[in-house]
């Protein structure tokens, strides 16, 4: 009886045992609420970009993990006050050696010249890029962090001009989350296995309209693997220079260590953008900076705006162009036709003086754009096809005259021409009649304000907010997910085998070579008939 009792309880305290172990286990693995150390890397100094990335940082802090954040843009002292998240650590990367030079673009020296203004611009991302690493990778506080024990569950970083910082990522060893805060760059496709489909979607500097011609989509396919093959060689051949001194020569390429992105979130939406293919570990997460709520708009541009029944247009190129560096000519072109329209306008504009200011026209250094184009009276807006612009006059239903400068402005602009709701105005053949055509089509033409309403409602109609959407895809790489089942094989893929070219010459071969057998068998056959009648013929004659 003894036994039989100590028997039962050693077999109920081993069933406690392993139900307890699994539970933990289940635990630790996949419940919602464990809280994740996370490590984010963004280096990059252009304030439009952390504009995506910081209300992802932020709501992490408020859903309790604990963020350490490398950046050029720490939280500001009125944020902190407005919301502490002691949970969220900053590494901030301004220092005495480094200015950021907002309102750098200086318009009279704008140039868009064929193929050299392209390899401009790559060599300007180059360049801005080495320039993060050489500061980043040798800057003190990074230095301490990697030097300190601390542990991370998971990285977040962003994929644009270089991948010098995935470095930090093969150090780790931990599962990291890749964001682009514009159109996917085509090296960054080529690093996860992702199709760029170059017959339909023009690359990010091509510059190319839609729906693009046999010519457009040649030189499209050809300019976005030059532009891969420059990235994977010229770039990152000085940008390995900090990083190797930093972790040794041993350190695997970066396009490996690119492999292993669990995710890429990407601030685009295919409503605007188009459909396109992506992979399931590729999340369109496009207008995750817009606020879910509009504030109130200072009393002057309230009153302004209010009393404008006949209708505002918007004009802001953007924070980092000074719209007072226009040429002359031009800008008195555009003045002439804003002080002519029977409508008002309201302009950002970067000095204190404005002479021959139109009557009609309201001017500000700074102004609240979402909450401006979000005022009924506003009826257009003139801008430059900076992302963050295009996708909140999409939201707000507002229709666009778009004068693309630099960058991915240009493919942004073609989009939104393409879907029917802006016009796109070439900066160097800006003049009088072009600029006042523009404008009377876009407030007279009501197919512009038909398509952007379509447009608006089918980006806001989604399952979730694009916010949710990104925690959710963090925190589910956080739970170990990810990688195992989400990445494409293609990712270990030459470009070559991803494109079927190795198969295709094969095929092509295959082909050559049995045209050439059936051309000689003909061949035998017919100097064997030939033969035959030559000796009938012989054989006659005799």
């Amino acid at each position: 009886m003894y036994l039989r009792w100590t028997n039962l309880c050693f077999y109920v305290f081993i069933v406690s045992c392993f139900t307890c172990f699994e539970v933990k286990s289940e635990f630790n693995v996949k419940s919602p609420d464990r809280k994740l150390k996370i490590l984010g890397i963004f280096p990059h100094p252009g304030k439009s970009h952390f504009f995506v990335i910081q209300p992802i940082l932020e709501e992490l802090a408020r859903r309790g993990h604990e963020l350490t954040v490398i950046s050029y843009f720490p939280r500001t002292n009125s944020s902190k006050a407005r919301e502490p998240l002691p949970n969220y650590k900053e590494i901030s990367l301004v220092d005495e050696n480094y200015i950021i030079n907002e309102d750098s673009i200086d318009l009279s020296k704008i140039r868009h010249l064929p193929i050299i203004t392209l390899l401009m611009e790559l060599n300007h991302l180059k360049n801005r890029g080495q320039i993060s690493c050489d500061n980043g990778l040798s800057n003190p506080k990074i230095l301490e962090l990697l030097r300190s024990n601390q542990k991370f569950d998971l990285i977040f970083t962003e994929n644009f001009n270089t991948d010098c910082f995935l470095s930090i990522v093969h150090k780790y060893k931990v599962p990291f989350v890749g964001i682009t805060t514009c159109q996917i760059m085509s090296w960054t496709n080529n690093h996860i296995g992702n199709p760029d489909d170059e017959a339909n979607v023009p690359s990010v500097f091509g510059q190319r309209r839609k729906p693009m011609s046999f010519f457009d989509r040649t030189a499209n396919f050809l300019w976005i693997h030059i532009q891969n093959i420059l990235f994977d060689f010229w770039y990152d051949w000085y940008h390995r220079v900090p990083a190797e001194k930093l972790f040794g020569s041993d350190l695997p390429r970066f396009k490996d260590i690119a492999k292993e992105q669990s995710i890429l979130l990407a601030n685009t939406h295919w409503s605007l953008h188009g459909s396109r293919p992506l992979l399931p570990n590729v999340i369109e997460i496009g207008g995750v900076h817009l606020p879910s709520s509009t504030k109130p708009l200072p009393q002057d541009i309230a009153k302004f705006l209010d009393e404008a029944k006949e209708g505002v247009l918007y004009f802001c190129l953007g924070s980092m162009i000074k719209t007072s560096s226009m040429p002359p000519a031009k800008l008195q072109a555009i003045i002439k036709v804003l002080g002519s329209i029977p409508r008002k306008v309201i302009w950002k504009w970067e000095t204190d003086d404005f002479h021959d200011k139109p009557d009609n026209v309201f001017i500000s250094k700074w102004l609240p754009q979402f909450d401006i184009l979000n005022h009924p009276n506003v009826k257009a807006y003139v801008g430059h096809a900076g992302l963050l612009g295009l996708t909140e006059a999409v939201y707000t239903g507002v229709p666009m005259v778009l004068i693309p400068m630099y960058g991915d402005q240009y493919v942004n602009a073609v989009t939104a021409e393409y879907r029917g709701v802006s016009i796109l105005l070439e900066y160097e053949e800006i003049n009088e009649d072009i600029f006042r055509h523009a404008l009377d089509e876009i407030f007279n033409n009501t197919r512009y304000r038909d398509n952007i309403r379509k447009l608006s409602k089918a980006f806001r109609d989604r399952p979730a907010s694009p916010l949710e959407t990104a925690i959710w895809w963090i925190e589910y790489v956080g739970r170990g997910n990810g990688l195992a089942y989400i990445r494409s094989d293609a990712a270990e893929h030459p470009w070559y085998q991803r494109h079927l070219l190795d198969v295709i010459s094969f095929l092509i071969c295959l082909s050559l070579l049995v045209f050439y057998i059936i051309y000689r068998l003909i061949s035998f056959f017919n100097k064997g008939t030939k033969t035959r009648i030559d000796k009938q013929r012989s054989k006659k004659k005799d």
